[in-house]
């Protein structure tokens, strides 16, 4: 079963419980059966000249489980529903900030102890205020959203993309060097500048890339490829400040 969390629930947590209740519930279920409680209960209803109590546990123990099932089923739709609302930009549809940072700490930990490479890939859209004072802000919105699905199809199944800031968009390249990741990076550059985004301008990224050093922390992976970034806007965008070792 995916492992889904949420700040405030966990999904594998809450299943499990739910199973041990449904196996409790079954439990309690067999030793009454056993010890013929349902005969003494009915014996006893029937001397207070009640009604038949044990007739009416019995069908409860049969229909409990299902509403139980049932319960459960919804509480984890929900719950995987507000889990995916907590992890994703809801303007794009990608991976948010947050989700991406949690991610890319894991992968940083991950390549460390089986000394795997990893790279990120930090880029974004050039001169993207002008876009939004000329075109307006739903323009604006609507490039962003084609800009991350452009993004979406050129990267590999294993690579994740993430919406980092207003404009700003981040790959965690898993399993690639530095040289690959600028690669992946260039392949980008150049799928944005040659495609239309319904606007008459040509839109432009810049790059900067990074890989992971032995022993480098996430902080520093991090802070390497803004740095780069930020050369490439210096320089004049629309370009890729590349991460070699």
């Amino acid at each position: 079963m995916p492992h889904f969390k949420h700040k405030y629930l966990d999904v594998r947590r809450l299943g499990s419980e739910l199973l041990l209740a449904g196996l409790l519930f079954l439990a309690v279920f067999l030793i009454a059966s056993e010890l013929e409680l349902a005969d003494q209960l009915y014996a006893w209803t029937r001397h207070l000249e009640a009604y038949n109590l044990d007739e009416f546990l019995i069908s409860a123990c049969l229909v409990a489980p299902f509403y139980l099932i049932l319960f459960g089923y919804r509480r984890l739709v929900e719950i995987r529903a507000l889990v995916e609302e907590a992890n994703t930009d809801v303007l794009t549809g990608i991976l948010n900030r947050r989700r991406a940072m949690d991610v890319l700490a894991g992968e940083v930990r991950r390549a460390h102890r089986y000394r795997r490479d990893l790279a990120i890939i930090l880029f974004d859209i050039d001169h993207f205020k002008d876009i939004n004072d000329e075109y307006g802000h739903p323009v604006g919105d609507k490039v962003l959203r084609q800009f991350a699905a452009l993004a979406g199809r050129r990267i590999r199944n294993l690579d994740l993309l993430a919406r980092t800031g207003g404009e700003e968009f981040m790959v965690i390249a898993t399993e690639t060097s530095g040289a690959g990741a600028t690669e992946l990076a260039e392949r980008l550059r150049v799928a944005i500048e040659t495609t239309g985004f319904g606007i008459e301008r040509t839109v432009t990224a810049s790059f900067g890339v990074s890989q992971l050093r032995p022993g480098e922390s996430f902080a520093a992976l991090m802070q390497r490829a803004d740095e780069r970034l930020y050369w490439a806007k210096r320089e004049g965008r629309n370009r890729v400040a590349g991460s070699t070792l």
